[in-house]
């Protein structure tokens, strides 16, 4: 079983007659039909067209299977595969290219935007992802099986152009041991390979123009690809270009004082070459550049505050596949990603703030580079016959990541309501450090059929970590079963146990400069108070047992429905604590944060993530589909603010929602034809609860629980209709929509200082936006 390029196609369904299989993952496969000559073969793989067509049985059968990439007019290229993949006993979430090129999400010209069309997949007021109810640092990145990561933060802060991602696959829920560090998931990225056919597109190469503070440049997000032959029937390449201008014009600001203006430019080279018939090599070359010229400007922050932030990444990666006839096949890989962070303030005045807003100049200035060496290797030996088939998997990985660090602070001060000084605060110690970590792991899994449509995966994988100085074993175990003959009905559960890797951000804040703080009353300065931080002794990495089940089920006419239950209990989490912290309660030790301690990071954190979700979806013609899914979830911990240098506030007791808890959300989104041809129309509708926020006094005082409040619920209504056509031999499309169609306020901001005049007062409402889009696809084919 191979693709268009030779190479191996692993987990494809392959029938005959009431006879079928599973491909390995060298695309081999074996399977005894009850008589020769020809018979109808039916293959069915997510991500690639059905294959159906009569086959001369032998002992040596290659099948093609053509990988579902976006077509330009609306004519029947090839079948969708089955919705059900009993196979599967991990939890399928996804998007593919067609459908995050079509869907009118916000910001569509951004990857990281179009991750939130994934249910159980949420985004915060400053863009931050939460997947399954995890911090953006608890999910795991990888772009073409690389670590992609950012090896300071542990974020996801790489730009790729999204024309030439073919597919996005979340494991979460059931996760195989082969993925690790990461309790929310693992997010896999796979960008498109050339094929003997030169191909290439260019979309919104014609600026914008904008009508705020008169007429000038407006968003501009011009992306391009080209792909083809290098080496016909050998060798191809992909080459993917993403920029993008912003002049960052807010609505309600002061005219000259109301622009965040933004570039952003990024290159992905895929490369694929078949050695011989059994080696193929893969290379993949990134470059990202960014800059921001007002970071954290509006309505409570004026220019003044805000500060020029620069960023810049590289990657190289090869990684080579060879296999057996027998149906082995071995994966080794390395890459080196560099990264680079840089913030810079308008002026070195003191950091104001006031209840009514900041003022002055922000107070850190920083430069930061982190780097990552990745070494691994995946083997998959021949599938194995006794008690059922057996496909056993084993791999092991390690990692080198450095962090360097150049912290300088001025300093920062709390007024009051009535205008008086109440705190300020200074910093001591250089802020420049480095720090290094190594992680080494290694796993084993089994994929097991006992028999007919029944399935199970059972594994472990053992992780250590530099920092943490200590081993952890995940276990996992997941079962699917299609107890019915026509496999319409999957029914999956499984448990695992997960562990997050050690963040390099989070170890380096004892090495980085100390907050000195000196209150003031009735005018009077108090006692400087310092806080200092400091990494405990026999650390473990965190764990997160986690328990799943769903259903899955084919109604027909490509219709598929799907409920998913999952359960996370993590325990163990680190966590800068107060060494006058001694309360237990019924949510774990009762974590608190002042303006001045003594904290040090141990593994004192507990969080709970409860999710059901139900979707239906429909795929019909060649890219047209709908889904609409609701889930229901609730994500809460006992270290809900941060404690770090930077951070004013102060709680008692941090237990409580976390920041992007979003207790109902219902999204839909359609790619649907128009009655005349070559028309479509794309929507998306997106609702959810408000996120919650915490209300402060003028000290900065957390009052009442935190997060307490919530922000207003948002709700998003986009709405587009596209034409396809040709243009003196070149195929053209163009769009034209609205998104907020019914200009929902969804604020980003609210004043939450009691007291305060304009205290519950919301700020950033997001307004209707005019969405144009052109793209060019190439030379008609004749």
């Amino acid at each position: 079983m191979v693709d268009e390029n030779d190479a191996p196609v692993a987990n494809a369904r392959v029938r005959v007659g009431d006879r079928e299989t599973f491909s390995g993952a060298a695309g081999t496969f074996s399977l005894i039909v009850a008589a020769a000559g020809t018979q109808t073969v039916t293959v069915d793989r997510a991500g690639y067209f059905q294959l159906k067509k009569p086959v001369e049985i032998g002992p040596d059968v290659t099948l093609v299977l053509n990988r579902q990439l976006e077509v330009f007019q609306s004519i029947d290229v090839g079948a969708q595969p089955a919705p059900v993949e009993p196979e599967q006993t991990q939890r399928e979430d996804g998007l593919s290219g067609t459908e995050v090129n079509n869907i009118p999400y916000p910001a569509s010209h951004s990857l990281r935007s179009a991750m939130k069309l994934m249910p159980g997949v949420v985004q915060d007021q400053v863009g931050g992802l939460h997947f399954h109810g995890g911090s953006e640092n608890q999910t795991r990145y990888t772009l073409n099986g690389f670590d992609i990561t950012d090896p300071i933060t542990a974020k996801f802060t790489t730009r790729l152009a999204v024309e030439g991602v073919r597919q996005m696959e979340l494991e979460t829920g059931r996760e195989s041991p082969q993925y690790g560090g990461a309790s929310a998931g693992t997010l896999q990225i796979q960008t498109n390979n050339g094929t003997d056919q030169l191909q290439y597109t260019a979309t919104n190469f014609v600026p914008g123009v904008d009508m705020k503070e008169g007429l000038h440049i407006g968003d501009w997000t011009p992306r391009a690809g080209i792909s083809g032959p290098i080496v016909k029937g050998k060798a191809w390449f992909s080459d993917s270009f993403d920029g993008e201008y912003n002049p960052g014009i807010l609505t309600g600001l002061p005219s000259g004082a109301n622009s965040n203006a933004f570039w952003a430019a990024g290159n992905l080279l895929h490369t694929q070459v078949n050695l011989n018939q059994t080696n193929i090599l893969y290379a993949d070359l990134l470059t990202n550049l960014d800059h921001q010229a007002h970071f954290g400007l509006g309505a409570l922050d004026p220019v003044s505050t805000t500060q020029a932030v620069g960023d810049n990444e590289w990657m190289a990666g090869v990684k080579e596949n060879h296999s057996w006839a027998g149906g082995a096949m071995l994966e080794t890989g390395f890459e080196w990603l560099h990264v680079g962070h840089t913030h810079t303030p308008v002026g070195d005045a003191l950091y104001v703030m006031d209840p009514q807003g900041r003022s002055g100049n922000y107070f850190v200035t920083s430069r930061e580079r982190g780097r990552r060496a990745e070494l691994f290797t995946n083997f998959f030996p021949a599938p194995m016959h006794f008690g059922g088939r057996h496909q056993l998997q084993i791999g092991a990985s390690a990692e080198r990541l450095e962090y360097h660090g150049d912290f300088s602070r001025s300093g920062f001060e709390q007024i009051g309501l009535a205008g008086e000084l109440l705190s300020e605060t200074t910093f001591r110690g250089s802020g420049i450090f480095s720090l290094p970590n190594t992680t080494a792991a290694a796993y084993a899994n089994d994929h097991w059929q006992p028999r007919g449509n029944f399935y199970v995966d059972a594994g472990v994988r053992a992780d250590w970590d530099e920092l943490v100085r200590n081993w952890a074993a995940s276990p996992r175990l997941a079962a699917s079963w299609a107890p019915f003959a026509d496999a319409k009905t999957k029914i999956s559960a499984g448990f695992a146990v997960l562990h997050d890797a050690a963040n390099l951000e989070e170890f380096a804040r004892p090495l980085d400069q100390q907050p000195v703080t000196i209150s003031f009353a009735n005018g009077v300065a108090g006692t400087p108070m310092v806080n200092t931080f400091a990494i405990g002794r026999n650390l473990r990495l965190p764990r997160f047992n986690e328990w799943s089940a769903g259903v899955q089920h084919d109604f027909g006419h490509r219709i598929a429905g799907e409920f998913e239950w999952l359960r996370k209990r993590g325990a163990d989490g680190l966590v800068y604590q107060s060494t006058g912290t001694t309360g237990i309660g019924d949510n774990g030790p009762e974590l608190s944060y002042g303006l001045g301690g003594n904290y040090v990071l141990e593994n004192a954190r507990v969080d709970r993530y409860d999710e059901a979700m139900v979707s239906v979806r429909q795929k019909f013609g060649d890219q047209y589909e709908w889904m609409a899914s609701y889930t229901r979830s609730s994500a809460v911990s006992n270290a809900v603010l941060d404690i770090n240098a930077d951070q004013p506030l102060q709680v008692a007791n941090n237990f409580g929602a976390m920041p992007w808890d979003a207790p109902n959300r219902f999204l839909g989104w359609a790619y649907l034809p128009l009655p005349w041809r070559d028309w479509a129309v794309a929507a998306m509708v997106d609702y959810r609860t408000g996120f919650p926020y915490s209300v402060v006094d003028e000290h900065g005082y957390v009052q009442g629980a935190v997060d307490a409040q919530r922000y207003l619920s948002n709700f998003d209504l986009n709405l587009s209709i596209e034409r396809r056509f040709v243009f003196r031999g070149y195929r053209l499309a163009a769009r034209i929509g609205a998104n907020n169609l019914t200009a929902h306020r969804n604020p980003t901001a609210v004043n939450n200082v009691v007291g305060s005049p304009s205290f519950g007062t919301f700020y950033g409402d997001e307004g209707r936006h005019l969405v144009v889009r052109v793209r060019f696809l190439g030379r008609l084919k004749q």
